[in-house]
């Protein structure tokens, strides 16, 4: 399938770090919204191996990443933070703040694997 309005190197980029960790976040670092998001995935203490954090207001291709995202996400939001785990689109700022609050997001990581079920 053709990316229409992707750079040639942000759709490989993308779903190279999806398929790289059980949890992928992405992310710019001065956002107040994504370092909120942050402090409740390091919460969890998940090691490097299974979560990353992808900070990507320095690429070249931003806004082709953020262009992708509205295609891989299936949503009208460019904006991050996104969220990925276990390869599934996990969901933005609102969606996370929500699921965590709720218990649901440290459900669904122990359900991946990503952090132990004694938790």
């Amino acid at each position: 399938m053709a990316v229409v309005g992707c750079g040639v190197s942000s759709k490989p980029f993308v779903d190279n770090k999806i398929s790289q960790r059980k949890v992928m976040l992405f992310s710019r670092s001065y956002d107040p919204e994504c370092k909120r998001i942050k402090s409740y995935l390091d919460e969890y203490k998940m090691s490097p191996q299974i979560y990353e954090v992808a900070e990507i207001e320095c690429r070249q291709d931003v806004t082709q990443i953020e262009n992708y995202f509205q295609i891989i996400c299936l949503t009208d939001s460019r904006a991050v933070p996104q969220l990925f785990v276990d390869g599934k689109y996990a969901g933005g700022e609102k969606e996370i703040t929500r699921n965590h609050e709720s218990g649901k997001l440290k459900e669904m990581l122990k359900k991946v694997g990503a952090i132990p079920n004694s938790a």
